[in-house]
C-alpha cells in the first residue's frame, strides 16, 4: 500500500490526510503534537501499527492544523477549529460511519465532534489523552503543575530527539534512532509552537462534551504515562457505557512503543464489538445562542403597530440570514429575541456578533447569552438543562453584550476571542453557580489576540538539509523508507 497525501480546504487552511485500506468500516485517526503523514512510515513500529489497522479497515489519517504536512498557523487552532477540521477530511472522503480514534491532542476534537456529529461517528476510541488540562477539586486527573513543567522542559530540547525518552520509553534503539527521530520533531512544528501548543493544554476543557457521546467508546492508557492515567478514567467514567483499558508501561504514544500490536489488538477487538453495543437515546451537543431584544414594548410604542410590524419582519429576515451564514439553526422566535443551536462554539460566538450589528442596523439593542452542552430535540423545538442555562445567561447580560459561559470560552481558547474577567452568576432554577463572562473582541474584528501565539523570540533548530532529503525519500518511497529504516534501526 503506498499512501497519497491529499488536502481539502478547511477554513481557508489546507488540512493533510492519507487514505489507506479498503476494508467495510472507516477508521479516522487524529495524532496529537507529534505528527508527520510521511515521517510516520520510517517507524517500523509506528507503521506496522497504522498497516494492521488497514488490513481491515479504510484508514484516515490526518496532520492536525499547523502540524506536519497541514497548513502552518500563526496561532495554535482551538479546539472547535480542529474539530472542523476533522468534518471536513470526513466529507472529503466520503466517511459518514467512521470510528474516530483520538491521541493525546488530538483527543479534544475528537471528542467535541463525537459528541456533535453523531451521525457520522460509530465509535470512539481515546488513547492517551485528556478532557481538561488544569487541575482543581471538580478536575481530578488533570496534569501537575511538575507533569507540565516536564512537558515544557523536554520541548525546551526540541528538534535534539531527545523526547523520545519522554514519549516512549519502552523504544531505546540507538543514536541512530534519535537523530531520525530528531528529524520527525523539526519536520513536525517549529520549537516555538511546540511551546504554545503544550502551554495551551491547561486552557483546554472539553468535559462538557463527555456525557454528550452516545456511541461506543473505549479509552486506553498506560499505567505510568506523564499524562495521569487518572484523566483516562475520568473520562471513561463520565461517557455513558465506555470502556476503560489500562495498558502496561510508561509510552505516551503506545502505538509507537513497543506494545504496538497489543493496542491494535485492543482497537480491532473493540471494532467488531461495536454494532453489538447498546446505543443511548439520540441527543445532541452543540452551543445555544439565546437573544432578546432590549426594551422592545418601549421601541414598539415609539414607531407604532405597523411601523413596529414591518420593521420586525425585516430584521427576522435579516436574523434568519446571520444565522444560516454561521451554519446555524434556528429553532424559534420567542417574541422578543431568538433561540438557535450551533455545532460549533467559535460560530455560535461569531453569529451573535453578527445579530449584534445586525440589530443596531434597525436602531436596536439586542443582548444575547451563548452556553454549551448537550440538548433534545423536542418536536419543532430544544429542551434540556444547557438551554436553560442559556436563557438564563441572556437574562443576566446588559444591554448590547455577549455573555458566554465557561463552556464556551474554554472551547474558543486560542481562537482569537477576547472575554472580560468570569464572574460567577445566581441563575434562577439553576442549583450551582454558573461562570460566564462578556465577550469583549471576537476574531471577526480587529486587534483580537490570541492567547496562544508562538513566542517569536523561541528559536528552535532549523530544518536540515537531510530532513528534506529523508522526507522527500519518505513521501516518494514510504515503504522503501520504511524498510530501509527498519533494517538500520535493527543493526543500530
Amino acid at each position: 500500500m503506498r499512501p497519497t497525501t491529499r488536502y481539502v480546504d478547511s477554513f481557508g487552511y489546507s488540512i493533510a490526510y492519507q487514505v489507506l485500506g479498503e476494508g467495510p468500516f472507516d477508521l479516522f485517526f487524529v495524532p496529537g503534537l507529534m505528527s508527520h503523514l510521511d515521517l510516520q512510515w520510517c517507524d517500523p513500529l509506528f507503521a506496522g501499527f497504522l498497516y494492521q489497522l488497514a488490513s481491515s479497515s479504510r484508514l484516515i489519517i490526518m496532520d492536525q492544523r499547523g502540524i506536519g504536512l497541514s497548513d502552518t498557523s500563526a496561532t495554535v487552532p482551538s479546539i472547535d477549529e480542529r474539530a472542523a477540521d476533522i468534518g471536513a477530511v470526513a466529507e472529503a472522503v466520503g466517511a459518514d460511519n467512521m470510528i474516530v480514534i483520538g491521541h493525546c491532542h488530538g483527543g479534544p476534537p475528537a471528542i467535541v465532534y463525537a459528541a456533535a456529529h453523531p451521525e457520522r461517528v460509530a465509535g470512539l476510541v481515546l488513547m492517551s489523552t485528556f478532557a481538561n488540562g488544569t487541575r482543581d477539586i471538580n478536575r481530578p486527573g488533570a496534569l501537575s503543575d511538575e507533569d507540565l513543567a516536564a512537558w515544557m522542559m523536554a520541548v525546551e530540547h526540541w528538534g535534539e530527539g531527545r523526547s523520545i525518552a519522554y514519549f516512549n520509553p519502552s523504544r531505546d534503539e540507538g543514536r541512530l534512532y534519535r537523530n531520525l527521530y530528531a528529524t520527525f520533531e523539526r519536520s513536525a512544528m517549529t520549537k516555538g509552537m511546540a511551546r504554545a501548543a503544550v502551554a495551551s493544554t491547561r486552557q483546554i476543557d472539553v468535559t462538557a462534551a463527555l456525557d454528550s457521546i452516545r456511541v461506543p467508546t473505549l479509552v486506553l492508557h498506560c499505567s505510568d504515562d506523564f499524562l495521569p492515567v487518572e484523566s483516562g478514567k475520568v473520562m471513561a467514567a463520565a461517557i455513558p457505557g465506555a470502556r476503560f483499558v489500562e495498558l502496561d508501561g510508561a509510552d505516551h504514544a503506545p502505538f509507537a512503543g513497543v506494545g504496538s500490536q497489543e493496542v491494535a489488538a485492543h482497537i480491532l477487538e473493540f471494532i467488531g464489538k461495536c454494532d453489538a453495543m447498546p446505543i443511548a437515546p439520540a441527543q445532541r451537543f452543540g452551543a445555544i445562542l439565546m437573544t432578546d431584544i432590549v426594551a422592545s414594548t418601549e421601541a414598539a410604542s415609539k414607531v407604532g403597530d405597523a411601523e413596529w410590524a414591518d420593521m420586525l419582519m425585516r430584521h427576522d429576515a435579516a436574523v434568519h440570514d446571520d444565522i444560516d451564514q454561521h451554519h446555524g439553526v434556528c429553532v424559534k422566535f420567542t417574541g422578543d429575541g431568538y433561540l438557535a443551536t450551533f455545532t460549533s462554539c467559535e460560530a455560535a460566538l461569531r453569529c451573535a456578533a453578527a445579530l449584534q450589528q445586525t440589530a443596531s442596523d434597525f436602531d436596536l439593542a439586542i443582548r444575547c447569552g451563548v452556553h454549551a452542552g448537550a440538548y433534545a430535540p423536542a418536536g419543532q423545538d430544544v429542551v434540556g438543562l444547557t438551554v436553560v442555562i442559556a436563557s438564563r445567561l441572556m437574562s443576566a447580560a446588559q444591554d448590547s453584550t455577549i455573555l458566554a459561559s465557561d463552556a464556551v470560552s474554554r472551547a474558543v481558547a486560542g481562537g482569537g476571542f477576547q472575554f472580560g474577567a468570569p464572574r460567577s452568576f445566581t441563575l434562577k432554577g439553576i442549583a450551582e453557580p454558573v461562570r460566564a463572562a462578556e465577550l469583549k473582541v471576537s476574531v471577526d474584528q480587529p486587534n483580537s489576540v490570541n492567547r496562544w501565539l508562538p513566542d517569536p523570540t523561541v528559536i528552535g533548530p532549523r530544518v536540515t538539509r537531510v530532513d528534506r532529503l529523508l522526507v522527500a525519500g519518505a513521501r516518494r518511497l514510504p515503504r522503501a523508507a520504511h524498510l530501509l529504516a527498519k533494517a538500520k534501526w535493527q543493526r543500530a
